[in-house]
This record gives C-alpha cells, structure tokens and sequence, in this order.
C-alpha cells in the first residue's frame, strides 16, 4: 500500500506544514502501512505493510521517528482543528484526561518503569507491570451515525518520567499543561474538561485560561468553605481569603435538612435515571482552587444500583444534570485507549531510544482520531466491510473497527481498481493481496 485514497489524503495534507517535504511523504506512506497492517505494528511490519521494503529500506521507516525534526504537539494541535472543524463546528467542547500504561519490554527501554496496571487491578489485588506511562488528552465528540454515545479522540499526550529522570512532572502538572496548550490555542471555544480525583487538583484547577472549565470528583472528607464576609470599614489586616467551615461533602449527602435534596431525571444517552441531587453553590474549595467559587453536585442513586458521587465545577452557575451528564463523558477514554491497544498495535513499536518511543507510540492514537474524523466526513458514504457474525444480531453501529474496517477496505479498493472504482486489477495486484492477507508474521 504505496498511497492514501483521496479522501483520507486530503485530511493528511493538513498537516504537511509540520514536516520537511522528504519527511512528509514518508510519513504519509507510514500513516497508509500503519492502517492495512494486519500483524503486529512494529516499524518494520508496517513498513512491509506499504509495499516499499523490496525498494527502500526500512530505516527510512526508522528515521522518521528518532531523528526527523517534528513534533507531536503540532500535529495534535492541528488535529484538534480538524475535529472542531468537521465534528465540533459550535458550542461547548467537551475533553476527557487520563493516564494509561503501555507495555513494554526490555530494561533499556527509555522511560521504561514498574508502574500500576489498572486494567488488571481491583480493589484486593494490585497488579504492577513493567511499561511507558502515558497521559493522554482527549476531545469527546458525538458522531452523526451514533447518538447513543461519544467517541474520544486523542488529540494531545505526555510520556511521564519517573522521580530521578530528567523532565519529571507529576501527572497533573502534565494534564494541566495540555489542557491549557489546546484552551489558548482556541481561546474562542469554551472547553469543559472532565477527569478522574487523581487530576482534578490544584494543578489543573489554578491558573487556567478563562475558556477552561473542569468537572470532577471530590474527596468526601475535603474541606468546603464559606465565602468571606465583605472587608469592613476601617477593617486591620489583611482580608480574610475563606469563610466559615462547611461540612464536608461525605456530611451533606447526609444532611438533607440543611443540605436539601431533589429528585431529578437525568438523560444518559441510553437510559434516563431518577437520582437524588444535592447542588452546593458558590464555596470555597481552598485547597484546590483557593478564592475562586465552585459547585459541589452531590448524587445519590435511590436504588442503590449506582455509588454515590461529589462532583465539583469550577462554574458555580452549571445545572446539575449538565455537571452530571458532562462527567460521564470521562469514561470514553478508557474506551479509546482500549480500540488503540487492540486494533492499532500501541503496544506493539520495538524501539528503545527516548526520540523513538516518544513518537512511535502515539501513531496508534493519532491514527485512532484520523480514522474517525474520516469515517464521519467522508467515509461512511463508501464501502463497509460485510462479515457474518449472526450473534450479533442487535450490535449498534458503527463501532470504531467498522470505521477502521471501512477505511482498510476503501484503500484496497482503490489499490485494485484505481480512482475510477472499475479498472481491472493487474495479476500483480490481486498477487501481492493475496500474499499479505496470509501472511502470519
């Protein structure tokens, strides 16, 4: 696969200002390996993938990301652009952080550490793997063909280092610092970020741009604050910065006397649920955000089928059921990190040198977000890989393997039977797709 269809290509070109020319065309030809790579994504397969190994060799594939001059951030940037263009055109912008743990293998993989996998963990057993810690900035945007749902799209990622490597930021710290790196570069779209109560701290709450607001949980023993009576005439000192002492929230989902409680209906994109709302306006949380007011959503399900929650808003002035809807948007970056490790080999890149498993990696996610913005502006008209799979029978989609499937068929197509759609292949051709569909490894 030596070429982009037309469609994908021009979505592609955008991004062309971020390379050298020479670097360029090698990258698309990576970006086209990286999607009909049927085996396991490391360089090398991918570049067997393109149909260029017999006359180019892959270190041509390798220099693209340990020595070529570009860098993610303007690619991510310039990718958000496109999902705000095509799928986010007006109104609020919804964005999702997380971390999540890579595997690797190897003790002189760069950034390689013994870190948390919480994907085979639970509450009684822990389970810690050797890997790249990765946190990772997504914009969760609707689709046209699946109102049920949202789909998060990597845009933007930090590779964490631990304690005693050169660069070492806590996680927080690196959200905050692509959340505000996507807010000014768009300061005239509103963005509302939501993350788990590992991130949603000091360091992403202070000092963020005027179009970032945050929603997140908050520890049930945190300590709430009035707001400070207005400084007084003739007043000494300083003026006080927090009022009285509130209860904490673990108190108030309590105290439905002081606190009171309403029952609300709230509108998931699958079901609508009857919870029990408590919304705290205008305090002070001091400890994460100091003197600026927030919102605390306390949610109580009646039926006691889902946990308790306390949510916390940086705007004092959000509904409830917007907090609440808003915040159940974070899981869509579980499922993107999930259809990444699966289906576009993160795991999968050999390398070991720091340029090279900065960038290698990452292809899987940017590639997820392309794959989607295409499939939502043009690829959803062509051809869709048709499988018999009676099982499932209700299966809503499509899904992001049916976007990725129609893609990977879309460029075979094209490959066989040119733009026209009706020349006949070549032997050659239809040769060289047979031998890549069997191959094992």
């Amino acid at each position: 696969m030596d070429q982009l269809i037309p469609s994908l290509a021009a979505l592609v070109e955008t991004f062309r200002d971020s390379f050298h020319p020479q670097v360029f065309a090698t990258f698309q030809t990576l970006i086209a390996g990286w999607i009909v790579c049927l085996g396991p994504h490391t360089i090398s397969e991918v570049w067997q993938a393109t149909g260029l190994a017999a006359k180019r060799h892959h270190d041509t594939a390798y220099a693209v990301f340990h020595s070529a001059v570009w860098e993610w951030d303007d690619l991510g940037i310039v990718l958000a652009t496109l999902i705000l263009t095509h799928l986010v055109p007006g109104g609020v912008v919804w964005i999702a952080v997380d971390d999540t743990l890579c595997h690797k293998r190897g003790a002189k993989v760069a950034f390689g550490g013994i870190f948390l996998d919480a994907v085979l963990s639970s509450k009684k057993h822990k389970t810690f793997r050797f890997g790249l810690n990765w946190v990772v900035l997504g914009i969760a945007v609707p689709i046209p063909m699946r109102s049920d749902r949202y789909f998060c799209l990597p845009v933007l990622w930090r590779l964490y280092r631990k304690k005693g490597q050169a660069g070492h930021k806590p996680r927080p710290q690196s959200a905050a610092e692509l959340a505000r790196k996507l807010a000014e570069a768009n300061p005239d779209r509103t963005f509302w970020l939501v993350g788990d109560s590992a991130y949603v701290n000091t360091a992403l709450l202070q000092g963020r741009p005027a179009n970032l607001q945050v929603i997140g949980p908050i520890h049930w023993k945190a300590a709430l604050f009035e707001r400070p009576e207005p400084r007084q005439p003739k007043q000494k000192g300083a003026s006080r910065k927090k009022g009285k002492r509130l209860p904490t929230p673990k108190a108030m989902i309590e105290d439905t006397a002081t606190y009171p409680a309403e029952l609300m209906e709230i509108a998931f994109p699958q079901v609508t649920r009857e919870l029990r709302v408590q919304v705290i306006r205008d305090i002070l949380w001091y400890r994460g955000s100091k003197t600026d007011p927030i919102a605390v959503v306390l949610v109580r399900d009646p039926l006691g089928q889902w946990r308790d929650e306390a949510l916390v808003t940086t705007d004092p002035s959000a509904s409830a059921a917007f907090v609440i809807q808003g915040y159940c948007r974070r899981w869509r970056v579980e499922l993107a990190f999930f259809d990444s490790k699966q289906h576009l080999g993160l795991h999968e890149p050999r390398v070991r040198s720091e340029r090279s498993v900065e960038r290698a990696h990452p292809m899987a996610w940017f590639l997820e977000s392309l794959v989607i913005v295409w499939y939502c502006v043009d690829g959803h008209r062509g051809s869709h890989v048709e499988r018999d799979r009676p099982w499932y029978a209700k299966k809503l989609t499509p899904t992001f393997t049916d976007m990725l499937g129609a893609l990977r068929l879309q460029m075979w197509e094209h490959k066989l039977y040119g733009e026209s759609g009706e020349e006949v292949p070549s032997p050659e051709c239809i040769r060289r797709l047979l031998h890549t569909l069997s191959a094992v490894a």
